[in-house]
């Protein structure tokens, strides 16, 4: 089953997602130039992120450390 655009959710900037980590956007940025943290896409070069993806991220997190 494919997804259409309909079904997709609105992406993030940096503030809604360092809220959503509870993280500051200074570390989010951090993390991003170090290539950790959770995958971003860029939009005309600005980072977005994909709420699902950034969920996934965390349980992925919270998975790896038992």
């Amino acid at each position: 089953m494919s997804t259409t655009i309909e079904e997709v959710e609105p992406l993030w900037n940096s503030r809604e997602a360092s809220e959503f980590l509870n993280v500051s956007q200074a570390t989010l940025s951090r993390w991003r130039r170090e290539q950790e943290g959770p995958p971003c896409v860029l939009v005309g070069g600005i980072a977005r992120y994909n709420p699902p993806t950034v969920r996934a991220w965390v349980l992925e997190c919270e998975a790896s450390r038992g």
